[in-house]
C-alpha cells in the first residue's frame, strides 16, 4: 500500500502532530451500516481507513467518501488474522488514529426451528463478532495509546453490538451472545481506556435495513434506514456517550426488561421468530495472505 505524504490541505485538527493527519477506521465497511458510516463521516481533507474483504463493496465504500471530498485507504483485510495488525503497523506511521467503528459482523442461524446453530456458524460468528471485533479494538487501542501526547484531543472507539446482545431471541441465540460479549467487553475497558484519553461507546441498534437485515425472514419492528443508523452511531460516538441503544421502542424494552418477570419476557421473545437465511459474504476460499498483508490493500486519492 503506498500512502501519500500530508500536505497542508488535509485535515489535521483531530491529529496530535501536525504532519500526521488524523485517520478515521471502519471494519466492516463495505456495505450496510459501513457503508452508511463511511458516508456519513466522510469530509473534506480527511482520511477513512475502510477495511472490509469484499473488494466491490471497499470499491463503492471508497467512491462515496471521495465523493464527498474524503480520501479513501481501502483494505481487503480479514480482522480475525494478523494482517489488520500489519496493516495498522503501516498507517500508523503515517497518521493519528482518531476514532475506530468496529463495525465488522456476520450472522447466523438455526437450519430449522428444532435445530441449534451449526458448529461451523457458531465458530465463524464467535471468532469473526466477539474475537475479531475485540482484537481489533484492543489493536488500535494500543497504536492510541502510543501515540498520544499532552495536549490531545480525545480518541474516539465505537464498538457495533446489538440489542440482540440486550434481548436474545431463539433464532439468533449465538449472534446474540457474541454481541452481548462485545457490550460487556466495552464497558469492562472503558474506565481503562479513559485513562489514556480513549473513549468508549457501545452501540446497540435494532433493526437496520442492510443485507444482513434482508436475510432476516420475520417481522422487523421500528426498522430503520442504515443512513438514520449511521447518524445515530456517528453522533454518539462523537458525544463520548456511554451507550446508545435504538430505536425508542428497543431501548425501552431492553432497559425494563430485566425488571420484568421471567415468563413474560421468555413468552415475548419468541414473537420475533424469524428464519436466517445463509450468508452469502461467507468465503471459504477467502486468501488470507499473512505473509504479505498489504497486497491486498489499495489506496485511493
Amino acid at each position: 500500500m503506498t500512502i501519500p505524504p500530508a500536505d497542508a490541505s488535509e485535515d489535521t485538527t483531530l491529529a496530535d502532530d501536525p504532519a500526521k493527519p488524523a485517520l478515521v477506521i471502519i471494519t466492516g465497511a463495505t456495505g450496510g451500516i459501513g457503508l452508511a458510516l463511511a458516508e456519513r463521516l466522510a469530509r473534506p481533507g480527511l482520511h477513512i481507513g475502510l477495511v472490509g474483504r469484499d473488494k466491490d463493496g471497499l470499491a463503492r465504500a471508497a467512491a462515496a467518501v471521495e465523493a464527498r471530498g474524503g480520501r479513501a485507504i481501502s483494505s481487503r483485510i480479514d480482522i480475525t488474522t494478523p494482517a489488520f495488525e500489519h496493516w495498522l503497523d503501516t498507517v500508523s506511521e503515517r497518521f493519528t488514529l482518531s476514532a475506530l467503528y468496529a463495525n465488522a459482523g456476520l450472522s447466523a442461524g438455526p437450519a430449522s426451528p428444532r435445530e441449534l446453530e451449526s458448529a461451523a456458524d457458531t465458530e465463524r460468528l464467535v471468532r469473526t463478532n466477539l474475537l475479531g471485533t475485540i482484537n481489533s479494538v484492543r489493536a488500535v487501542a494500543e497504536r492510541m495509546r502510543a501515540q498520544s501526547r499532552a495536549p490531545a484531543p480525545m480518541r474516539r472507539i465505537g464498538i457495533v453490538a446489538s440489542v440482540a446482545g440486550l434481548l436474545p431471541t431463539p433464532d439468533l441465540a449465538v449472534y446474540s451472545a457474541t454481541k452481548a460479549g462485545l457490550i460487556a467487553y466495552a464497558h469492562g475497558v472503558r474506565p481503562r481506556l479513559k485513562r489514556n484519553g480513549i473513549s468508549v461507546t457501545v452501540l446497540c441498534p435494532a433493526f437496520v435495513t442492510s443485507p444482513m437485515s434482508a436475510r432476516h425472514q420475520g417481522a422487523k419492528p421500528f426498522e430503520i434506514s442504515a443512513d438514520k443508523a449511521a447518524i445515530k452511531m456517528v453522533r454518539a460516538v462523537e458525544a463520548g456517550r456511554r451507550t446508545a441503544v435504538f430505536p425508542l421502542p428497543f431501548a425501552l424494552l431492553a432497559y425494563l426488561a430485566p425488571f420484568g418477570p421471567g415468563w413474560l419476557v421468555d413468552a415475548l421473545v419468541p414473537t420475533f421468530h424469524a428464519e436466517i437465511q445463509p450468508d452469502p459474504r461467507v468465503e471459504p476460499g477467502f486468501s488470507q495472505r499473512l505473509d504479505r498483508p498489504r497486497a491486498e490493500s489499495d489506496e485511493t486519492d
